[in-house]
């Protein structure tokens, strides 16, 4: 059995105490920006079982007139769901924000045609007794790109 020397000792010690000082601090007030140190809101609630659900994404119109989904992700436009919904606020006061999904979508894949309109919106679904009694859908913002073959002048 190897014993470790005193240096090696005194750092594993002092790593695993500012570890620890991260997780507690994190934990008292962090929120999802300080994670892994701190809890990620996400997860840190408790559904009432009679309450609502709500998931969140985007739809697109290409120029092409489709519809799809927006593929929230980092292979998709390189934005999470989870960034998008912990920004949700700023994206319904100002939806030209989300002009930015439709350049990222136009850089990250040249060859697939290009985004006119977006539509924030949400799932809602109602729980009775933690049992789906219902759903909707909720739009929250839409932007219509002004120049889809260059969004926010990309891609010239």
């Amino acid at each position: 059995m190897l014993r470790l020397s005193g240096p090696a000792r005194w750092w594993r010690t002092a790593l695993a105490l500012t570890a620890l000082a991260l997780l507690v601090d994190g934990t008292l007030r962090g929120d999802d920006d300080r994670w892994p140190f701190a809890p990620m809101s996400q997860y840190a609630f408790a559904v009432d079982l009679d309450g609502e659900i709500r998931s969140t994404h985007v739809r697109a119109v290409t120029v092409d007139g489709d519809e799809q989904v927006v593929r929230l992700s980092p292979g998709g436009v390189g934005l999470r769901r989870a960034e998008v919904e912990g920004q949700l606020g700023r994206f319904v006061a100002d939806p030209s924000l989300l002009e930015a999904i439709a350049a990222a979508h136009a850089r990250r894949h040249p060859d697939a045609a290009r985004y006119a309109r977006l539509d924030l919106v949400q799932d809602v679904s109602r729980l009775r007794a933690g049992t789906v009694a219902g759903t909707r859908t909720e739009q929250l913002a839409t932007w219509t790109v002004p120049d889809p073959a260059h969004p926010m002048g990309c891609c010239r």
